[in-house]
Protein backbone atom coordinates (compact mmCIF):
# COMPACT_ATOMS: atom_id res chain seq x y z
CA UNK A 1 0.00 0.00 0.00
CA UNK A 2 2.98 2.21 0.58
CA UNK A 3 3.40 2.73 -3.27
CA UNK A 4 0.22 3.52 -3.51
CA UNK A 5 -0.20 6.48 -1.21
CA UNK A 6 2.17 9.67 -1.48
CA UNK A 7 3.62 10.56 1.38
CA UNK A 8 2.13 13.86 3.02
CA UNK A 9 4.49 16.21 3.74
CA UNK A 10 3.92 19.58 5.88
CA UNK A 11 7.27 21.56 5.29
CA UNK A 12 8.15 23.81 8.07
CA UNK A 13 10.97 25.55 9.93
CA UNK A 14 11.62 25.62 13.67
CA UNK A 15 13.78 27.07 16.60
CA UNK A 16 13.67 27.56 19.82
CA UNK A 17 14.10 30.73 22.05
CA UNK A 18 16.76 31.11 25.25
CA UNK A 19 13.41 31.08 27.72
CA UNK A 20 12.82 27.57 25.74
CA UNK A 21 9.48 28.86 23.70
CA UNK A 22 9.52 26.23 20.42
CA UNK A 23 8.28 28.45 17.28
CA UNK A 24 7.23 26.70 14.21
CA UNK A 25 6.32 28.35 10.83
CA UNK A 26 4.70 26.73 8.06
CA UNK A 27 5.04 29.29 4.51
CA UNK A 28 2.17 29.50 2.16
CA UNK A 29 1.57 32.75 0.83
CA UNK A 30 -1.03 31.58 -1.68
CA UNK A 31 -3.00 33.78 0.42
CA UNK A 32 -1.98 36.83 2.10
CA UNK A 33 -3.25 35.68 5.24
CA UNK A 34 -1.47 34.05 8.43
CA UNK A 35 -2.89 32.04 11.70
CA UNK A 36 -0.86 32.22 15.06
CA UNK A 37 -1.34 29.80 17.29
CA UNK A 38 -0.33 29.58 20.44
CA UNK A 39 -0.45 26.12 22.60
CA UNK A 40 0.09 25.37 26.09
CA UNK A 41 0.66 22.06 27.31
CA UNK A 42 -2.00 22.32 29.74
CA UNK A 43 -5.45 20.93 29.93
CA UNK A 44 -8.03 19.25 31.97
CA UNK A 45 -5.09 16.56 32.94
CA UNK A 46 -2.70 18.82 34.56
CA UNK A 47 -5.78 19.82 37.47
CA UNK A 48 -6.36 17.69 40.56
CA UNK A 49 -9.24 16.27 41.99
CA UNK A 50 -11.30 18.81 44.09
CA UNK A 51 -10.42 21.67 41.24
CA UNK A 52 -11.57 20.23 37.98
CA UNK A 53 -12.40 22.83 35.31
CA UNK A 54 -9.48 24.81 36.26
CA UNK A 55 -8.47 25.23 33.04
CA UNK A 56 -11.23 25.46 30.82
CA UNK A 57 -12.02 28.20 33.65
CA UNK A 58 -8.74 29.95 32.56
CA UNK A 59 -9.29 30.04 29.11
CA UNK A 60 -12.58 32.17 29.41
CA UNK A 61 -11.01 34.64 31.99
CA UNK A 62 -8.03 34.95 29.35
CA UNK A 63 -10.31 36.38 26.94
CA UNK A 64 -11.25 39.35 29.53
CA UNK A 65 -8.08 41.70 28.95
CA UNK A 66 -4.82 42.09 29.72
CA UNK A 67 -2.90 45.23 31.78
CA UNK A 68 -2.51 46.96 28.28
CA UNK A 69 -5.66 45.60 26.56
CA UNK A 70 -8.84 46.30 28.15
CA UNK A 71 -11.74 44.09 27.81
CA UNK A 72 -12.98 44.60 24.83
CA UNK A 73 -10.29 46.04 22.81
CA UNK A 74 -9.20 42.80 21.78
CA UNK A 75 -11.45 41.90 19.07
CA UNK A 76 -11.50 45.74 18.02
CA UNK A 77 -8.10 45.70 17.26
CA UNK A 78 -8.56 42.36 15.38
CA UNK A 79 -11.84 43.53 13.68
CA UNK A 80 -10.47 46.85 12.67
CA UNK A 81 -7.71 45.09 10.72
CA UNK A 82 -9.91 41.89 9.67
CA UNK A 83 -8.83 39.36 11.74
CA UNK A 84 -10.24 36.94 14.20
CA UNK A 85 -9.51 35.01 16.93
CA UNK A 86 -10.66 32.16 19.41
CA UNK A 87 -9.82 29.28 21.76
CA UNK A 88 -10.33 25.72 23.19
CA UNK A 89 -9.42 23.73 26.36
CA UNK A 90 -9.21 20.30 25.67
CA UNK A 91 -7.78 17.51 28.08
CA UNK A 92 -3.89 17.70 27.15
CA UNK A 93 -3.45 21.57 25.79
CA UNK A 94 -5.33 24.64 25.98
CA UNK A 95 -5.17 26.81 22.21
CA UNK A 96 -5.62 30.16 21.36
CA UNK A 97 -5.41 31.52 17.79
CA UNK A 98 -5.31 34.89 15.48
CA UNK A 99 -6.37 35.19 11.91
CA UNK A 100 -4.66 38.08 10.17
CA UNK A 101 -4.24 39.61 7.21
CA UNK A 102 -0.50 39.19 6.89
CA UNK A 103 0.65 42.95 7.19
CA UNK A 104 -1.21 42.35 10.95
CA UNK A 105 0.98 39.65 11.98
CA UNK A 106 2.96 42.02 14.87
CA UNK A 107 -0.57 42.39 16.23
CA UNK A 108 -1.32 38.98 17.07
CA UNK A 109 2.20 38.61 18.54
CA UNK A 110 1.67 41.61 20.70
CA UNK A 111 -1.68 40.59 21.80
CA UNK A 112 -0.27 36.80 22.54
CA UNK A 113 2.07 38.46 24.82
CA UNK A 114 -0.46 40.34 26.46
CA UNK A 115 -1.98 37.11 26.93
CA UNK A 116 1.35 35.29 28.59
CA UNK A 117 3.17 38.60 30.78
CA UNK A 118 0.27 41.10 31.48
CA UNK A 119 -2.68 39.26 32.60
CA UNK A 120 -2.48 38.69 36.33
CA UNK A 121 -2.74 42.48 37.16
CA UNK A 122 -6.31 42.52 35.68
CA UNK A 123 -7.66 39.01 37.23
CA UNK A 124 -9.91 40.32 40.47
CA UNK A 125 -12.62 38.43 42.21
CA UNK A 126 -15.46 40.24 40.31
CA UNK A 127 -13.85 38.31 36.69
CA UNK A 128 -13.45 35.33 38.28
CA UNK A 129 -17.49 35.44 39.49
CA UNK A 130 -18.44 36.68 36.06
CA UNK A 131 -16.88 33.87 34.08
CA UNK A 132 -17.06 30.91 36.68
CA UNK A 133 -21.22 31.93 36.35
CA UNK A 134 -20.74 31.14 32.86
CA UNK A 135 -18.84 28.24 33.00
CA UNK A 136 -21.34 26.25 35.08
CA UNK A 137 -24.47 27.73 32.63
CA UNK A 138 -22.22 26.49 29.97
CA UNK A 139 -22.28 22.90 32.09
CA UNK A 140 -25.80 22.91 31.98
CA UNK A 141 -26.87 23.61 29.00
CA UNK A 142 -24.46 21.30 27.24
CA UNK A 143 -24.09 18.43 29.42
CA UNK A 144 -26.54 18.54 32.17
CA UNK A 145 -29.81 19.17 30.51
CA UNK A 146 -28.93 18.19 27.34
CA UNK A 147 -30.06 14.22 26.37
CA UNK A 148 -26.98 11.83 26.68
CA UNK A 149 -24.90 14.81 27.84
CA UNK A 150 -23.62 13.28 30.72
CA UNK A 151 -22.95 9.48 28.59
CA UNK A 152 -18.98 10.68 28.41
CA UNK A 153 -18.41 12.21 31.91
CA UNK A 154 -19.94 8.81 33.48
CA UNK A 155 -17.80 6.58 31.17
CA UNK A 156 -14.88 8.29 31.91
CA UNK A 157 -15.69 7.88 35.22
CA UNK A 158 -15.85 4.20 34.67
CA UNK A 159 -12.67 3.57 32.27
CA UNK A 160 -10.13 5.64 34.77
CA UNK A 161 -9.51 5.45 38.59
CA UNK A 162 -10.57 8.80 40.68
CA UNK A 163 -7.43 10.24 40.46
CA UNK A 164 -6.28 9.51 36.85
CA UNK A 165 -6.29 13.08 35.09
CA UNK A 166 -8.53 11.60 31.75
CA UNK A 167 -11.33 10.62 34.79
CA UNK A 168 -13.05 14.24 35.41
CA UNK A 169 -14.63 16.24 32.29
CA UNK A 170 -12.36 18.84 30.70
CA UNK A 171 -15.54 21.35 31.99
CA UNK A 172 -14.87 20.16 35.66
CA UNK A 173 -17.55 19.75 38.39
CA UNK A 174 -20.07 22.35 39.29
CA UNK A 175 -18.79 21.94 42.75
CA UNK A 176 -15.32 22.18 42.25
CA UNK A 177 -15.75 25.20 39.86
CA UNK A 178 -18.00 26.54 43.01
CA UNK A 179 -14.77 25.94 45.05
CA UNK A 180 -12.30 27.85 42.99
CA UNK A 181 -10.46 30.51 44.81
CA UNK A 182 -8.75 33.25 43.14
CA UNK A 183 -5.13 31.81 44.27
CA UNK A 184 -6.16 28.75 42.42
CA UNK A 185 -6.39 30.60 39.00
CA UNK A 186 -3.16 32.78 39.92
CA UNK A 187 -1.22 29.55 40.11
CA UNK A 188 -2.35 27.69 37.27
CA UNK A 189 -1.65 30.74 35.39
CA UNK A 190 1.46 30.88 36.77
CA UNK A 191 2.83 27.80 36.04
CA UNK A 192 1.27 26.43 32.81
CA UNK A 193 1.28 30.27 30.96
CA UNK A 194 4.99 30.58 30.30
CA UNK A 195 7.44 30.32 27.48
CA UNK A 196 9.09 27.15 27.69
CA UNK A 197 5.46 25.55 28.92
CA UNK A 198 4.06 26.83 24.70
CA UNK A 199 4.50 26.60 21.06
CA UNK A 200 4.40 29.31 18.59
CA UNK A 201 2.99 28.36 15.24
CA UNK A 202 2.90 31.41 12.21
CA UNK A 203 0.89 29.64 9.24
CA UNK A 204 0.74 31.37 6.08
CA UNK A 205 2.06 34.48 4.33
CA UNK A 206 5.25 35.23 6.30
CA UNK A 207 9.13 33.75 6.00
CA UNK A 208 10.51 31.95 8.26
CA UNK A 209 13.11 33.95 9.55
CA UNK A 210 11.10 37.01 9.50
CA UNK A 211 8.67 35.18 11.57
CA UNK A 212 11.64 34.29 13.83
CA UNK A 213 12.95 37.87 14.48
CA UNK A 214 9.10 38.81 15.71
CA UNK A 215 8.86 35.68 17.70
CA UNK A 216 12.35 36.70 19.35
CA UNK A 217 11.18 40.37 19.50
CA UNK A 218 8.03 39.78 21.45
CA UNK A 219 8.22 37.09 23.36
CA UNK A 220 12.65 36.55 24.09
CA UNK A 221 12.60 38.46 27.13
CA UNK A 222 9.84 36.55 28.88
CA UNK A 223 12.05 34.31 31.56
CA UNK A 224 10.99 30.64 31.94
CA UNK A 225 8.56 29.40 34.44
CA UNK A 226 11.01 26.44 35.43
CA UNK A 227 8.20 24.64 36.60
CA UNK A 228 8.57 21.17 34.73
CA UNK A 229 6.05 19.20 33.29
CA UNK A 230 3.22 18.80 35.35
CA UNK A 231 1.94 15.31 33.88
CA UNK A 232 3.46 13.58 31.19
CA UNK A 233 4.08 10.09 31.90
CA UNK A 234 0.90 7.08 31.37
CA UNK A 235 0.14 7.69 35.19
CA UNK A 236 -2.58 5.13 36.77
CA UNK A 237 -3.66 2.10 34.85
CA UNK A 238 -7.21 2.26 33.26
CA UNK A 239 -10.16 0.04 35.16
CA UNK A 240 -12.32 -0.99 32.43
CA UNK A 241 -14.94 -3.90 32.97
CA UNK A 242 -17.02 -1.62 34.40
CA UNK A 243 -21.14 -1.14 32.79
CA UNK A 244 -23.78 0.84 34.30
CA UNK A 245 -27.16 2.11 33.07
CA UNK A 246 -27.80 6.17 32.92
CA UNK A 247 -31.34 7.40 33.02
CA UNK A 248 -32.21 10.10 31.06
CA UNK A 249 -34.78 12.22 29.20
CA UNK A 250 -34.34 10.37 26.43
CA UNK A 251 -36.61 8.35 23.67
CA UNK A 252 -33.99 6.07 22.70
CA UNK A 253 -31.60 3.70 24.66
CA UNK A 254 -27.43 4.50 23.55
CA UNK A 255 -24.84 2.42 24.28
CA UNK A 256 -21.25 4.13 24.82
CA UNK A 257 -18.36 1.70 24.96
CA UNK A 258 -14.72 2.44 25.37
CA UNK A 259 -11.52 1.14 25.89
CA UNK A 260 -8.04 2.95 27.06
CA UNK A 261 -5.35 2.10 24.06
CA UNK A 262 -1.76 3.12 23.27
CA UNK A 263 -1.16 7.39 23.15
CA UNK A 264 -1.30 9.39 19.92
CA UNK A 265 1.69 8.65 18.08
CA UNK A 266 1.80 5.30 18.78
CA UNK A 267 2.25 2.75 15.63
CA UNK A 268 -0.39 0.97 17.85
CA UNK A 269 -2.48 3.97 17.99
CA UNK A 270 -2.52 4.25 13.97
CA UNK A 271 -3.65 0.36 13.73
CA UNK A 272 -6.58 1.62 15.93
CA UNK A 273 -7.41 4.50 13.93
CA UNK A 274 -7.76 2.58 10.52
CA UNK A 275 -10.09 0.09 12.75
CA UNK A 276 -12.36 2.67 13.98
CA UNK A 277 -12.58 3.70 9.64
CA UNK A 278 -12.72 0.11 8.86
CA UNK A 279 -16.02 -0.53 11.50
CA UNK A 280 -17.71 2.31 11.29
CA UNK A 281 -16.76 4.83 8.32
CA UNK A 282 -19.56 4.69 5.56
CA UNK A 283 -22.19 2.40 4.75
CA UNK A 284 -19.80 -0.39 3.90
CA UNK A 285 -18.05 -0.47 7.18
CA UNK A 286 -18.68 -3.63 9.43
CA UNK A 287 -20.51 -2.02 12.26
CA UNK A 288 -22.94 0.14 10.00
CA UNK A 289 -23.46 -2.83 7.31
CA UNK A 290 -24.42 -5.17 10.29
CA UNK A 291 -26.49 -3.01 12.66
CA UNK A 292 -28.19 -0.68 10.67
CA UNK A 293 -28.36 -2.24 6.98
CA UNK A 294 -28.78 -5.94 7.95
CA UNK A 295 -30.08 -6.60 11.40
CA UNK A 296 -31.67 -3.33 11.81
CA UNK A 297 -30.82 -2.78 15.17
CA UNK A 298 -29.84 0.67 15.26
CA UNK A 299 -30.51 3.91 14.17
CA UNK A 300 -26.72 4.89 14.08
CA UNK A 301 -23.49 3.75 15.44
CA UNK A 302 -19.92 5.46 15.44
CA UNK A 303 -16.93 4.59 16.55
CA UNK A 304 -14.06 7.00 17.43
CA UNK A 305 -10.23 7.10 18.83
CA UNK A 306 -8.88 10.41 20.50
CA UNK A 307 -5.36 11.54 19.73
CA UNK A 308 -4.81 11.75 23.38
CA UNK A 309 -1.65 11.99 25.42
CA UNK A 310 -1.33 9.68 28.30
CA UNK A 311 -3.84 7.24 26.95
CA UNK A 312 -5.82 6.72 23.86
CA UNK A 313 -9.60 6.54 23.86
CA UNK A 314 -11.68 4.33 21.50
CA UNK A 315 -15.19 4.69 21.61
CA UNK A 316 -17.94 2.95 20.09
CA UNK A 317 -21.56 4.90 20.32
CA UNK A 318 -24.72 3.53 19.35
CA UNK A 319 -27.97 4.11 19.51
CA UNK A 320 -31.31 1.57 19.62
CA UNK A 321 -34.20 1.34 16.84
CA UNK A 322 -37.12 1.99 18.30
CA UNK A 323 -38.10 -1.56 20.39
CA UNK A 324 -35.00 -2.68 19.82
CA UNK A 325 -33.65 -3.81 23.80
CA UNK A 326 -29.87 -2.48 24.12
CA UNK A 327 -28.77 -5.97 24.81
CA UNK A 328 -29.60 -7.22 21.52
CA UNK A 329 -27.61 -4.47 20.04
CA UNK A 330 -24.70 -4.93 22.04
CA UNK A 331 -24.53 -8.14 21.40
CA UNK A 332 -24.33 -7.48 17.99
CA UNK A 333 -21.07 -5.21 19.14
CA UNK A 334 -19.70 -8.17 20.30
CA UNK A 335 -20.48 -10.03 16.84
CA UNK A 336 -18.64 -7.70 14.77
CA UNK A 337 -15.59 -7.04 17.50
CA UNK A 338 -14.99 -10.62 17.50
CA UNK A 339 -15.34 -11.37 13.96
CA UNK A 340 -12.41 -9.12 13.46
CA UNK A 341 -10.34 -10.53 16.25
CA UNK A 342 -11.27 -13.85 15.03
CA UNK A 343 -11.60 -13.54 11.49
CA UNK A 344 -9.28 -11.47 10.58
CA UNK A 345 -10.20 -8.54 7.59
CA UNK A 346 -8.81 -8.17 4.11
CA UNK A 347 -6.23 -6.33 2.52
CA UNK A 348 -8.93 -4.30 0.37
CA UNK A 349 -10.87 -3.68 3.58
CA UNK A 350 -7.67 -1.66 5.10
CA UNK A 351 -6.96 -0.03 2.06
CA UNK A 352 -10.62 1.44 1.89
CA UNK A 353 -9.96 2.51 5.47
CA UNK A 354 -6.74 3.96 4.81
CA UNK A 355 -8.17 5.68 1.87
CA UNK A 356 -10.90 6.97 4.06
CA UNK A 357 -8.65 8.22 6.84
CA UNK A 358 -6.18 10.01 4.23
CA UNK A 359 -9.38 11.80 3.26
CA UNK A 360 -9.93 13.00 6.39
CA UNK A 361 -6.53 13.89 6.60
CA UNK A 362 -6.20 16.00 3.92
CA UNK A 363 -9.15 18.05 4.91
CA UNK A 364 -7.94 18.30 8.45
CA UNK A 365 -5.09 20.16 6.51
CA UNK A 366 -6.98 22.19 3.97
CA UNK A 367 -6.47 25.89 5.12
CA UNK A 368 -3.71 27.44 7.28
CA UNK A 369 -5.93 27.89 10.32
CA UNK A 370 -6.00 23.61 10.71
CA UNK A 371 -2.51 23.61 9.74
CA UNK A 372 -1.04 25.44 12.52
CA UNK A 373 -3.17 23.91 14.75
CA UNK A 374 -1.96 20.19 13.71
CA UNK A 375 1.37 21.65 14.26
CA UNK A 376 1.20 23.04 17.62
CA UNK A 377 -0.89 20.15 18.73
CA UNK A 378 2.19 17.73 17.38
CA UNK A 379 4.97 20.05 18.66
CA UNK A 380 2.86 20.09 22.56
CA UNK A 381 1.60 16.62 22.59
CA UNK A 382 4.14 14.65 20.56
CA UNK A 383 7.57 17.15 21.50
CA UNK A 384 7.74 17.70 17.75
CA UNK A 385 6.05 18.90 15.29
CA UNK A 386 7.64 16.47 12.28
CA UNK A 387 6.22 13.71 14.16
CA UNK A 388 2.94 14.96 12.43
CA UNK A 389 4.32 13.84 9.21
CA UNK A 390 5.72 10.47 10.49
CA UNK A 391 2.37 9.95 12.30
CA UNK A 392 0.31 10.37 8.83
CA UNK A 393 2.73 8.53 6.93
CA UNK A 394 2.44 5.35 9.06
CA UNK A 395 -1.14 4.61 7.81
CA UNK A 396 0.32 3.76 4.28
CA UNK A 397 1.97 0.90 6.04
CA UNK A 398 -1.31 -0.89 8.11
CA UNK A 399 -1.45 -4.84 7.29
CA UNK A 400 -4.61 -6.58 8.11
CA UNK A 401 -2.54 -8.58 10.40
CA UNK A 402 -1.89 -5.00 12.63
CA UNK A 403 -5.46 -4.38 12.79
CA UNK A 404 -6.94 -7.67 13.53
CA UNK A 405 -3.64 -7.85 16.56
CA UNK A 406 -5.32 -4.86 17.74
CA UNK A 407 -8.41 -5.77 17.83
CA UNK A 408 -7.49 -8.94 19.75
CA UNK A 409 -5.31 -7.21 21.94
CA UNK A 410 -6.86 -3.93 23.17
CA UNK A 411 -10.82 -4.38 22.37
CA UNK A 412 -11.21 -6.80 24.93
CA UNK A 413 -14.63 -7.23 27.01
CA UNK A 414 -12.81 -7.27 29.78
CA UNK A 415 -11.35 -4.14 29.43
CA UNK A 416 -14.73 -2.11 28.52
CA UNK A 417 -16.40 0.47 30.00
CA UNK A 418 -19.67 0.88 29.04
CA UNK A 419 -22.59 3.51 29.86
CA UNK A 420 -26.16 2.54 28.66
CA UNK A 421 -28.37 5.20 28.38
CA UNK A 422 -32.36 4.28 28.48
CA UNK A 423 -35.12 6.33 28.87
CA UNK A 424 -36.60 7.55 32.83
CA UNK A 425 -38.02 4.72 34.31
CA UNK A 426 -36.12 1.97 32.85
CA UNK A 427 -32.97 1.71 34.41
CA UNK A 428 -32.13 -1.43 36.32
CA UNK A 429 -29.28 -2.43 38.64
CA UNK A 430 -25.89 -1.43 37.96
CA UNK A 431 -23.65 -4.09 36.33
Amino acid sequence: MGSILKPLILPHTTTTLSNGLRVVVHEDTTSPIVAVHVMYHAGSKDEREGRTGLAHLLEHLLFEGSENCPKGQFDRLLERVGGSNNGSTWLDRTNYYEVVPSHAVELALWLERERMTHFLPVLDEEMLEIQRSVVINERKQVYENRPYGLAHEKLHQLLFPPEHPYSWPTIGYTSDLEATTLDDARAFYQRFYTPDNAVLVLAGDVEADEAFRWAEHYFGDIPPGGHGPSVRANGHAPTGGKMVELPDRVSFPRIYDAWAVPAYGTAEWVHLDVLSYLLSDGESSRLQRSLIRESELAQDVDAYLYPTELAGIFGIVATTRSGVPPERLREAIDGVLAGVAEGGVSEAEVMGAVRRARRDHLNSLANIEDRAEELAYASTVLADPSRLEEVLNRYAEVSPDDVREAATRYLRPELRASVVVVPSGEATDEA
